[in-house]
């Protein structure tokens, strides 16, 4: 028989007693979410607090210190002002050359084995919001010299001037540093205009970039002195030399780009004038992976003239073709013609392959067969004039120290 009695108190705290437990256990609920919000509003209060506190005393340090302790506000000159970036770029080149007649009249045959064929050491800092100063001291065959050294003002109206003794921008090849080329020589076009030193002067270059739809202008002038003994004075006296020069670049697509550009340089020689007119082209695709191919032609004319002799022609050209595999692996072809007046045409092929293990080492291995060698080839080359050469080369650069971005 079910108990009546425990039935009765049963049905009382279900109606009566379990509502009051919930109650309570609601009332206990709302208690702790009163004092959880108290706790959070001391604690904003207190943050709040110091943070006032910590203005208040950085106010007082700034009118307290003296101006030079102030920490100057980020900005383009505060990256190395005062402690100029240095590195340090080691070119070392093996060759072997095999050939026709030498000037002695035997066969040419010449080794090198991975000497150390060039250092270059790099300064370059931001001297103010203004102006910065790089400077390229180089050692080679037992001696130093500045190979450039120029600073780069930064004008109003987007202009940049630079001042000092830097590598001629002409065409692509004579205004880049060796060491960042994709072949380990120098086209033999340049080598019968200029001879085997880069055409260099010092004086003032001026430039300025315009920004059109996709494009990018940059027109150039310049004024300076150079002493080259081939396209100017043969006695290597400085003359003052004139030059423009217009280069557009342009997208075809998000990939690919098309650079194209021309330049004209008037100077004195001694007895007259020298007149260079070049043009290049580059069309360039670059992949997201690195891979990807470029085509680039250079062509350059030195029409010289001077009292007492006929006037000279020379022309010097190339084109190379590229193909980069991935970051590390490329591949490359190139073809030199160079002609002078009243002279059988000198022409070149290169072949080559280039393994870059770092973005601060790389190494290059190339083929080339020049045939009918001008007299300034053949001179480098240690030829006859007229004469032919075949020359393997071996390059391993390897920099230490922060360097900048190579051209595009």
């Amino acid at each position: 028989m079910i108990n009546l009695r425990l039935l009765a108190c049963l049905w009382a705290w279900l109606f009566v007693g379990m509502p009051q437990a919930y109650a309570d256990q609601t009332e206990e609920i709302r208690a702790l979410k009163a004092q959880v919000q108290m706790l959070m509003q001391k604690i904003e209060a207190l943050e709040q607090r110091q943070l006032q506190q910590e203005e208040a005393a950085r106010k007082q340090q700034a009118v307290a210190a003296p101006p030079s302790a102030i920490p100057a506000a980020p900005s383009q000159m505060a990256e190395n002002t005062g402690n100029p970036s240095v590195s340090v770029i080691a070119t070392l080149t093996g060759d072997a050359v095999r050939g026709g007649l030498t000037p002695a009249g035997s066969k040419l045959r010449r080794n090198s084995f991975l000497p150390l064929s060039e250092a270059e050491f790099v300064f370059g800092a931001e001297v103010d919001a203004h102006a910065r100063l790089d400077i390229t001291v180089t050692a080679a065959n037992g001696g130093m010299a500045v190979e450039e050294g120029y600073l780069t003002a930064r004008l109003p109206e987007g202009f940049n001037l630079r001042a000092g003794r830097k590598f001629i921008p002409l065409g692509r090849a004579n205004g880049t540093h060796p060491h960042a080329l994709v072949y380990a020589d120098t086209p033999n076009g340049l080598i019968n205009l200029f001879g085997a030193e880069k055409f260099i002067g010092d004086g003032l270059l001026l430039d300025r970039p315009l920004y059109i739809g996709d494009s990018s202008q940059q027109f150039l002038l310049g004024v300076f002195q150079n002493g080259n003994d081939v396209a100017f004075d043969p006695t290597g006296n400085s003359h003052t030399t004139v030059m423009g020069q217009w280069t557009g670049l342009w997208d075809l697509d998000d990939l690919t780009t098309l650079e194209v550009g021309a330049t004209y340089i008037n100077g004195g020689n001694g007895s007259g004038r020298t007149h260079i007119a070049g043009a290049h082209t580059v069309i360039k695709r670059t992949n997201f992976d690195r891979s990807g191919w470029s085509v680039e032609g250079e062509w350059n004319r030195a029409l010289a003239s001077r009292s007492l002799l006929p006037k000279t022609r020379t022309d010097g050209a190339y084109v190379l073709a590229e193909y980069d595999l991935d970051r590390q692996w490329r591949g490359f072809g190139r073809f030199d013609y160079s002609h002078i007046s009243n002279l059988p045409a000198e022409q070149a092929y290169s072949a080559g392959i280039g393994w870059k293990l770092s973005e601060f080492q790389h190494i290059t291995l190339q083929y080339k067969h020049t045939a009918h060698a001008l007299p300034q080839m053949a001179g480098w080359l240690g030829l006859q004039a007229g004469q032919h050469a075949d020359e393997l080369l071996f390059r391993w650069v390897a920099a230490i120290g922060p360097h900048g971005a190579h051209r595009y």
